[in-house]
């Protein structure tokens, strides 16, 4: 018996990008894809993801949403679930921080993240949910301007 899988065809591209421009008939999803829906974007940070996840002793892992990879730290800290995360191209540089839908009180929850890593409100870059067309997001002072 042969239980040897032939390679791919020779038009096939990886299967991460879309179905729609791919002959591969898999189309690969993450689990952050599956995972991103359970939570909501409450703040962005000025440090980067490396730094942020190298205070907490944090491994980050890679996923990717529908038009780039992206670099994930899912964490609990005083019972408060949170997702940090950074689209690798996006012009936005930030941390994004998301917590749980479930969380009651955004300014409790960043202010327990923001006490964990050491640093005050001067690095948050916004606050509020961009990504759900959220008109109360506030830009801060530390936000720096997309290229």
């Amino acid at each position: 018996m042969n239980f040897d899988v032939p390679g791919p065809e020779g038009d096939w591209l990886d299967a991460p990008v879309s179905a729609c421009a791919n002959p591969n008939p898999a189309w690969q999803t993450s689990m952050w894809w599956y995972i991103s829906g359970l939570f909501r974007v409450v703040a962005g940070l000025a440090p980067s993801l490396d730094s942020v996840a190298g205070r907490l002793k944090l491994t980050t892992e890679r996923g990717w949403e529908e038009l780039s990879p992206v670099d994930v730290a899912m964490i609990q800290i005083r019972g408060v679930h949170f997702a940090l995360h950074r689209v690798e191209c996006s012009p936005m540089t930030d941390t994004i921080v998301s917590v749980i839908n479930e969380t009651e009180d955004d300014e409790a929850a960043i202010d327990i993240l923001l006490t964990a890593l050491g640093v005050d409100r001067e690095v948050l870059t916004f606050r509020g949910d961009f990504r759900r067309g959220d008109d109360e997001v506030e830009w801060l002072p530390a936000a720096r301007p997309l290229n």
